[in-house]
């Protein structure tokens, strides 16, 4: 099916050098094999371990069999899924991220209005960074949503550690913990406003004291206790 402009995905390697892959064909075969369209040669990722086919003009991601499963946006698929722009498919792993953005469906965006830095939905737990879904992991989560919470304003080493391990920091045993939380958390956000082409949120850190979230960050509503309550029945 022709296309004027195609599909792409977007791979960062361990190294930190991003990959590039136009999705011209059909069908894209992603795997370990050699004879895959798109090679990612690790352990976690099977010889043929997914596919993405274009299917009446929009792309569709499926599994291919593989021993670790394919996720979108986090969650593993186990049947066709459409694709979006923005959206993370994970091969094996969150080890394995690869954006997927749709410059034809980009065009019918509106300009000039610009999702927030940061979005949070704390019922669904779940993160944007410009419009795009940032993966967290639940530490990473927790200590993003304390510093939502008090945005401009310092918050300690020893409250942040506290409010996301809900343990006294202790600066001999908890320091690596919180340090690679936070390095974490400043990659996978750079990772979302990269794909938007946006500087990423910042998080300033103010030697021996903490950390502040010096970007403006929206809120979701909460649902009502009427909504909750459904939902719960419905579950």
């Amino acid at each position: 099916m022709a296309r004027a402009t195609p599909g792409i995905l977007t791979y960062r390697r361990a190294d930190g050098a991003e990959e590039r892959i136009k999705l011209r064909q059909d069908l894209t075969t992603l795997g370990r094999s050699d004879s895959c369209a798109v090679v990612i040669a690790l352990p976690v990722i099977s010889r043929l371990h997914a596919r993405i086919e274009l299917q009446h003009d929009r792309y569709l991601l499926f599994d291919a069999g593989s021993a670790n499963g394919t996720f979108l946006n986090g969650t593993r698929i186990d049947q066709g899924a459409q694709l979006s722009t923005g959206d993370q498919i994970w091969l094996g792993s969150s080890d394995v991220v690869l954006t997927f953005a749709d410059p034809e469906e980009t065009l019918v965006m509106q300009p000039n209005i610009l999702p927030a830095a940061l979005f949070i939905d704390e019922d669904a737990r779940t993160v944007k960074a410009y419009g795009l879904p940032v993966q967290l992991s639940p530490l990473e989560y927790g200590l993003l949503l304390h510093l939502a919470h008090n945005p401009g304003t310092v918050c300690t080493r020893e409250g942040s550690f506290l409010a996301v391990w809900g343990q006294p920091y202790d600066h001999a045993t908890c320091e690596d913990a919180l340090n690679a939380c936070i390095a974490k958390l400043r990659r996978n956000l750079r990772a979302a406003a990269d794909s938007a082409g946006q500087e990423p949120p910042q998080i300033t850190t103010v030697q021996r004291v903490g950390f502040r979230l010096d970007s403006d960050v929206a809120f979701a509503p909460h649902a009502s206790t009427t909504s909750l309550d459904r939902a719960r029945g419905a579950d």
